[in-house]
């Protein structure tokens, strides 16, 4: 069970690694290689035109500013966090 990270970006795109890239993503899960990509895809947005097959935070490439992204961040793990953890992967309670 090789443990990964789901981070996302300002712009909302979420990726998934073995390790945050840099000081700026921000890490929204941890849990198994086997399941995290199965667990955040079910509550990410799908991209669509450009950001086809990619996953994004619902709310967050619309956002007008920082703040309203890292708000819209915000309910959407609150929103995830209402539901119990499952295969082991478990998101962030806040932002930081």
């Amino acid at each position: 069970m090789t443990p990964q990270i789901a981070w996302c970006w300002a712009s909302g795109l979420i990726e998934i690694g073995a390790e945050l890239p840099s000081s700026n993503a921000i890490e929204i899960a941890r849990g198994p290689h086997f399941a995290i990509n199965g667990q955040v895809s079910v509550y990410a947005r799908h991209g669509y035109g450009e950001s086809k097959g990619k996953l994004l935070v619902p709310g967050v490439p619309e956002a007008a500013d920082q703040a309203e992204g890292l708000e819209a961040l915000s309910q959407w793990l609150k929103q995830i966090n209402k539901r119990k953890p499952r295969d082991g992967v478990v998101f962030a309670k806040e932002v930081t």
